[in-house]
């Protein structure tokens, strides 16, 4: 249909080293084609994540701030 494609992570993949190995082969894919590919990271849960996925190439990033970087501690007003 050539119609654009966001390709989303969730930053679990970010921590497991999954998004490590797939960010550069859909960059490669992403170049060799005229549709427009999105790399998406949702709900980064802290600014390092997010910054990783930024050095992937990923062209959309979204962090969630409800929780600490730990992922379990519920964060503050000022953190999110």
């Amino acid at each position: 249909m050539r119609s654009p494609v966001i390709m989303q992570f969730y930053s679990r993949l970010a921590t497991t080293g999954v998004a490590d190995y797939l960010a550069p082969v859909i960059s490669e894919a992403a170049k060799r084609t005229d549709v427009p590919v999105c790399m998406h990271q949702d709900h980064g849960q802290s600014p390092a994540v997010c910054q990783g996925a930024i050095r992937l190439g990923f062209t959309s990033v979204m962090m969630d701030g409800s929780l600490m970087s730990d992922g379990k501690t519920i964060s503050t007003y000022e953190y999110n």
